[in-house]
Formats: C-alpha cells, sequence, structure tokens
C-alpha cells in the first residue's frame, strides 16, 4: 500500500510506484549485502563512520557490551596495512566542517556513558593499536563514585593520553520528557563538573539514549556546542545535520566481523528536502511519509532499498525524475525508537547507507 501525504509534493507529473528487493540492513536485525555483479566501480567522497560502544567484557549487559575478542577483531580490521583512515572524533568533525572528504574508508571510535571497563579493557588496546577514542560522559554517576564507572581521575588520565572527553549531559536523563528549562539545567550542571574537574567543557554533545525532537535540537544549538550525536546507523553525511549526527552501534549481536567492515565502509548520499523534518511522531502522522532529494543521484536506483525498522520487508518506494524518492508503508511504528535504513551498493564491495531516526512517545 502506498500513501500520500499532502507536505511531501511530487516534483514530476508521472511516479513510478516500485517495490524494491535488496537487504534488510538496521539495528536489530541480521543480514549482510553481498556484492552485485556488473556493479559500476567507482569511488564516491565520504565524511567518514563513527561508531559506538559503550561495554567491553561485561557478558551480563549483551545489548550495551562488546565481547573483548570482538573488540580485538575489530581493531585487526581496522590496522589491515592500507585498509582505513583512523581519525580521532574531533578531527574528523574538523575534516568534515573545511569540507575535506575521503576515497578511502574513515573511522572515528566513541564510547558513551564512561563505564570502568573503557579504560580498563579497551583503551589499552587502542592504545596500543594507535587508534584514538572519543568517551562521552555523563557526570553524575562519576561524582556518585559508582563503581561501574571511571573517576575522573581515570577521565584526567585518557584526557592526558590524548582521550577526546565529550558531553552527555549530567544524569543520562531522557531529554524528550523533560522541559527547556530542566533540559538546560543538566547541560549546565554538568558543564560546572567538566570545567572543575577537566578545566574545559565539551563542545562536542551526545544525545542521553540517542534521542532528539526539533525543540531539542533547536535547544542544544543555542548553548554553544559545535556538532551533537544520535545513534542511528549511517555514514556521516557530508554537509548539514550538525546536531543530529548518525553512528553506527556496536555490541556482542552487532559486532560480527562482516557487519562490522560493511559499516565501516559505507559512504552517504548527497539528501536534500528530507521529510518529515522531525523526528516525532503521533496518531497524526504514524506511519511516516519519508521522502529525499538525491542532490548527485545514481544512474539507476533500481538498487535502492529502504527498509523500516519493524517492517520485516522493504517498503515501497516511489522514484520521482530519477531524483527524489519517497518511502511508503502502513503499519505504525510501535512505540519507543524507530529507523528507516535505506542501501544501495555503492561499487568495490562497498555500500551506500541513508539511516533516519523516528520516536514514537507513550
Amino acid at each position: 500500500m502506498i500513501r500520500t501525504i499532502d507536505r511531501i509534493k511530487p516534483r514530476g507529473i508521472k511516479a513510478l510506484s516500485m517495490v524494491l528487493g535488496g537487504v534488510f540492513l538496521i539495528l536489530g536485525t541480521t543480514g549482510t549485502p553481498s556484492a552485485q555483479e556488473g556493479q559500476e566501480e567507482m569511488t564516491p567522497p565520504s565524511a567518514g563512520v563513527v561508531l559506538i560502544y559503550h561495554r567491553f567484557g561485561e557478558g551480563d549487559y549483551p545489548s550495551t557490551n562488546t565481547q573483548i575478542a570482538q573488540l580485538e577483531a575489530h581493531i585487526d580490521v581496522l590496522n589491515a596495512p592500507d585498509a582505513y583512515q583512523i581519525m580521532r572524533l574531533d578531527a574528523l568533525l574538523d575534516a568534515r566542517r573545511s569540507g575535506t572528504t575521503h576515497t578511502r574508508p574513515t573511522v572515528a571510535i566513541s564510547v558513551d556513558d564512561a563505564y570502568k571497563s573503557v579504560i580498563t579493557e579497551a583503551w589499552p588496546r587502542l592504545k596500543a593499536a594507535g587508534i584514538p577514542l572519543a568517551v562521552f560522559v555523563a557526570t553524575d554517576p562519576i561524582d556518585a563514585g559508582n563503581p561501574n564507572y571511571m573517576t575522573w581521575g581515570d577521565l584526567r588520565q585518557l584526557a592526558a593520553e590524548g582521550v577526546y572527553i565529550g558531553h552527555h549531559g549530567a544524569s543520562h536523563a531522557a531529554y524528550l520528557d523533560l522541559d527547556d528549562a530542566a533540559v538546560i539545567q543538566d547541560i549546565e550542571k554538568a558543564n560546572t563538573r567538566f570545567k572543575a574537574e577537566l578545566g574545559t567543557v565539551p563542545r562536542i554533545f551526545a544525545w542521553p539514549f540517542g534521542e532528539y525532537d526539533a525543540r531539542l535540537l533547536g535547544l542544544i544549538q543555542g548553548m554553544g556546542f559545535e556538532h551533537a550525536f544520535a545513534q542511528f546507523s549511517a555514514p556521516l553525511p557530508v554537509t548539514g545535520d550538525d546536531f543530529a549526527l548518525p553512528r553506527f552501534p556496536i555490541n556482542e549481536q552487532y559486532g560480527e566481523l562482516d557487519r562490522f567492515r560493511l559499516v565501516t565502509r559505507s559512504l552517504p548520499l548527497a539528501l536534500a528536502d528530507v521529510l518529515p523534518t522531525d523526528s516525532i511522531l503521533n496518531q497524526e502522522n504514524n506511519p511516516p511519509s519519508y521522502g529525499f532529494t538525491l542532490l548527485d543521484p545514481p544512474s539507476s536506483l533500481e538498487t535502492l532499498s529502504c527498509y523500516p525498522s519493524h517492517l520485516g520487508q522493504a517498503a515501497d518506494l516511489e522514484v520521482i525524475e530519477g531524483d527524489r524518492v519517497e518511502v511508503r508503508f502502513d503499519r505504525p511504528f510501535p512505540t519507543g525508537r524507530n529507523r528507516i535504513n535505506c542501501t544501495m551498493p555503492a561499487g568495490n564491495g562497498r555500500w551506500f547507507w541513508i539511516g533516519k531516526f523516528f520516536m514514537v512517545p507513550n
């Protein structure tokens, strides 16, 4: 079933509606695309890929944990001769802001929440391999002396050894549930603690739980931050979206090497007129009428597939005048975090990947 919403306006007289096959690639679904014979060989420019980890060697928390053997295997992949360019997160963002793009797969590693296993397990291995790291810190658990988290002394050590310390708020609260004053208070509380303990306030932010809406995006931009990260899967866009940047989540289930190689080599497509502009859905706009215009569309979109995270199959696509793609499905997203992932082979064994985050509140 194809739905049409007035606020997404077709730009051509005729719209070709087609259900396109492909590969189901979303967080929460397994599968790896295979190379397609006859695909044109090319190396499109990329702004890079950012990965997000949480815990290491903490098997009681598989949804946020990465096994030590998995981490070591990831390090081996990244350190393969001439395979990747590895950059610290802030350096990667500086390059993106200056307009620098990369034809070689380029990766930055981030970790959220400052669990103790970052300094006891992950950082010694990454440091020995020469791989830089960024850690996003929520300050309240550190101040509470929670033994599962690092201490301020640990964070000072990491900073002295070249780790970028990022901002994750104070309480790790769900900001969608807070009014503006409470969000500002939480961020300013963390600012005070960062300044007191580390001497500086980070200018790169990570949304708690990866959740945000248009209100929060506007709020964070007015507080002096330069970038903010979410948690939906996609490579960095070459331009735009500075405060809702994607990261590929890595954990026990989604840390297998085939997927790791796939996501770290993924490529963006330049988009415009992405609708809807907000990530929050309600009874009136769920399921969403999601669409985007490709600024430099490939010669053919026959291999493009888009997968809503709850659907279990590809959605219907309307391709209009060769550059406008509209995604249509009639089953509403469930309550909570949701996403749509679109993938298409890019040649040289690499894949274009587009991601969009949606939230259905309780």
